[in-house]
């Protein structure tokens, strides 16, 4: 049976819908989790950390043009701080371990946007300054304790007037071609059901979610999730920026 990866993050959601007739084996992973089991060989498609797509290109192939794309926020990788961004420069930032790509964005914004030579390193101190996705960073959104949170999707879209794309699902190239297709069949067919019923799925996720179901509508409803020219134009730009660090 063919081993699809599962993002448990709410913003991956609309990908799911109705996932229990695809007939494969879901395997639940984070991001870097993902990242290390298609290294391992034990997942053969999934929604990748863009920094593991530059890594393992040669195993792996996008699957049709989705993925997870800011295109104004990104509203789950967020930087929460103590200190205003431009005051962290010789301050250590914890980072969590869950991510692959919002730490090298994060090491870019500050190196290069804001000339900052700061450390960053994982752990949960919550000392000074500390980088959250997905879930966890909603939670710590809505506790509200911290002067200074910042959005790296829109720290990147100010800085180089480009959409962010954080992930994009992928599928290993040695399978067979009529997997593939039934692969992209499924979540195709997902993602439009969900879509076109927003609604159910936000209440489907309330319980388990710090948001209400209207603001997980809304939520959702501010990612992109196509990979068009704007969104490869900033993919590419990415790439070419890790290449300074």
């Amino acid at each position: 049976m063919i081993n699809v990866g599962y993002l448990p993050y709410l913003n991956a959601a609309p990908f799911y819908w109705e996932n229990e007739i695809w007939n494969v084996e879901l395997v639940p992973s984070v991001p870097s989790e993902f990242g290390k089991l298609a290294v391992e060989g034990q997942v053969d498609a999934g929604i990748m950390s863009l920094q593991d797509l530059f890594l393992q290109g040669t195993e792996f192939e996008p699957l049709g043009m989705y993925g997870i794309c800011a295109q104004n926020k990104a509203q789950s990788v967020l930087l929460f701080s103590h200190k205003a961004i431009t005051e962290l420069d010789d301050n250590t930032i914890q980072i969590t371990t869950e991510t692959s790509t919002s730490v090298k964005l994060l090491e870019l914004i500050l190196r290069h946007k804001y000339n900052l030579q700061t450390k960053i390193e994982q752990g949960n101190k919550k000392e000074v300054a500390w980088l959250l996705i997905g879930d966890n960073a909603l939670r710590e959104k809505k506790k509200n304790l911290t002067p200074y949170v910042y959005d790296l999707g829109e720290e990147w879209i100010k800085w180089q007037n480009l959409p962010f794309v954080f992930a994009r699902w992928v599928v290993r190239r040695s399978l067979k071609t009529h997997e593939k297709q039934r692969l992209l069949n499924c979540v195709d067919d997902s993602f439009k059901k969900s879509m076109a019923n927003l609604q159910q799925v936000a209440a489907s996720r309330a319980s388990t979610s710090v948001l209400h179901t209207d603001e997980i509508c809304t939520y959702l409803s501010n990612f992109n999730y196509v990979i068009g020219a704007e969104e490869e134009a900033g993919l590419f730009r990415f790439k070419d920026l890790l290449e300074t660090i």
